[in-house]
């Protein structure tokens, strides 16, 4: 593995183990049966409590995958179209792996929270029932966000690619 690889590796892991983080708490905070309104026990609240957390973790994979891709690339001493599409799935492939890592850290950070500062009725049939996520493909959010915003981050990148001044030198020669 390339030392800038491992950089990449390094920097995807820690950037979305730390984002996850404060998705979670922030999940905590702002879903119904949360810190601040709502009881956990009322089964009308699930679905909503899901839903602000599949909101975090879309904003979460939107901006790691902008800031992924805004961050320069390593400088090499011939940069040619080959590498930047390695360079391309590489980072894809980084955001994909540790969005997922990300999402599941907050969900974990959540339910942690919850479990850590509320006390479960007596009459709950398991205490995770209070603050927890009922619906699991809401994690899959935060990588597939990820991976849109590269798609389209590239579609735009590619579609203003100035053209080579070899090909220009070459019709020139072939027109005159």
């Amino acid at each position: 593995m390339r030392e800038g690889s491992a950089t990449l590796w390094r920097r995807g892991i820690t950037s979305s183990v730390l984002t996850g983080i404060v998705a979670g708490i922030l999940w905590w905070l702002l879903a119904p049966g949360g810190a601040l309104y709502g009881a956990g026990t009322d089964f009308f609240s699930w679905l909503p409590r899901d839903a602000v957390l599949a909101g975090l973790l879309i904003v979460a994979g939107a901006l790691r995958a902008f800031f992924s891709m805004r961050h320069p690339r390593p400088r090499r001493r011939r940069a040619s179209s080959q590498n930047q599409l390695e360079d391309t799935r590489l980072r894809v492939i980084i955001l994909l792996l540790s969005g997922f890592l990300g999402a599941v850290v907050a969900w974990r950070m959540g339910v942690f929270a919850g479990d850590l500062f509320q006390t479960p009725p007596e009459n709950m049939p398991h205490p995770s029932m209070v603050f927890s996520l009922r619906s699991g493909p809401v994690l899959l959010f935060w990588p597939l966000t990820s991976a849109l915003v590269v798609w389209i981050w590239s579609l735009i990148s590619y579609s203003f690619v100035p053209v080579m001044k070899d090909s220009l030198h070459e019709e020139s020669k072939l027109n005159g």
